[in-house]
């Protein structure tokens, strides 16, 4: 016969669990929004296309990450 884990057991790898989560959650978010700005050379490139990534398309671009 196998022994089964105990209750307190799985409930304590689930919560291990949870918070690895949590943090890989925590650092993608962090980094997707820090990468979110306009360097100089980008804001020249910008005016000799079409597309413009101006504040607002950044604005929206946060918010579509969250």
């Amino acid at each position: 016969m196998k022994k089964q884990p105990s209750k307190q057991s799985s409930r304590r790898k689930f919560l291990q669990q949870s918070a690895i989560a949590g943090a890989g959650a925590a650092i993608a978010a962090s980094s997707t929004a820090s990468a979110l700005t306009l360097t100089e050379a980008e804001q020249e490139e910008n005016k000799k296309t079409g597309y413009r990534v101006t504040e607002h398309v950044l604005a929206y671009y946060r918010s579509a990450t969250k």
